[in-house]
């Protein structure tokens, strides 16, 4: 692992980052700059060609750096990779000369400016221990314009922006969303909503999942969460395990749930609708 911080340190200097520690020098570029929910985006490790495909890594591989995104204005507030405000979009796998890309799907993420925060475990030994770093927007580089993502969530008020439908994920933790973005949600007798969402995490994905809803298109409680239990669909040595949530929403409309197990997020927006 030494080249590995020999090699991000200098691809560092060469894009004139100012870095206090070999753990600061990591650095991630965006393609494009500016995205809208749902839109996919390429982010890769400074140093990474513009036109490098995963088709031309090389081996062997270095660990898998998990990235998230993180508004540009609150990230000197985050020191953590388990803080609430930061949004997994997956794991990018550098080659042995720390070139990698990732291309992944923008979260249903607030209108703002956003910026990359990194887990990287393989930085600890050149780094003073430290595994974990959030990147701004520095005030002067020559990539500063390719270091942060406008990310642009249409207003609900117009028309839900519905996630999309079939199965949907991050690497980590996905799900399944319903046609048409229309969730379809039973009515009970007082008046919410309920129905149940799956779950399923990627094999080494473990914890407790805990998972939240806010209405996007007018104000509102927020959904209610009845139970998280965890099962199978089936049995054997290929069963795989997942989380039912049962939930329960005091109002149709367009909401926006998010699902987090440890450090993994997932979020997605879907019209909520009474069956007939």
């Amino acid at each position: 692992m030494l080249r590995f911080g020999v090699l991000v340190l200098a691809a560092a200097v060469v894009a004139a980052v100012v870095a206090a520690s070999a753990h600061a020098a990591l650095f991630f570029l965006f393609k494009p700059t500016t995205a809208r929910a749902g839109d996919l985006v390429t982010v890769r490790l400074g140093g990474t060609p513009a036109t490098f495909t995963l088709d031309q890594r090389e081996r062997p591989f270095q660990r898998p750096l998990r990235l998230y995104l993180v508004r540009n204005r609150v990230a000197g507030e985050i020191s953590t990779r388990f803080d609430p405000r930061l949004h997994f979009i997956g794991a990018l796998v550098p080659d042995r000369n720390v070139r990698g890309v990732l291309t992944f799907t923008v979260p249903p993420l607030d209108t703002d400016t956003y910026v990359v925060a990194a887990w990287c475990p393989g930085c600890a030994k050149h780094s003073l221990g430290r595994t974990f770093s959030v990147l701004p927007i520095p005030r002067v580089s020559r990539y500063r314009d390719l270091m942060g993502l406008r990310v642009r969530l249409p207003s609900a008020m117009e028309t839900c922006p519905v996630t999309g439908e079939g199965r949907y994920g991050n690497g980590l933790l996905s799900t399944t969303l319903p046609a048409d973005g229309v969730l379809l949600a039973r009515r009970e007798p007082d008046g919410s909503l309920f129905q149940k969402l799956p779950w399923l995490p990627r094999a080494g994905l473990t914890g407790v999942l805990t998972v939240r809803g806010e209405r996007l298109d007018a104000p509102s409680p927020r959904m209610g969460v009845l139970s998280v239990n965890w099962g199978y669909a089936s049995s054997g040595p290929a069963a795989r395990g997942s989380w039912a949530s049962a939930v329960s929403f005091p109002s149709e409309g367009c909401w926006r749930i998010s699902g987090r197990v440890r450090d993994v997020t997932l979020s997605y927006v879907v019209k909520v609708v009474a069956t007939p």
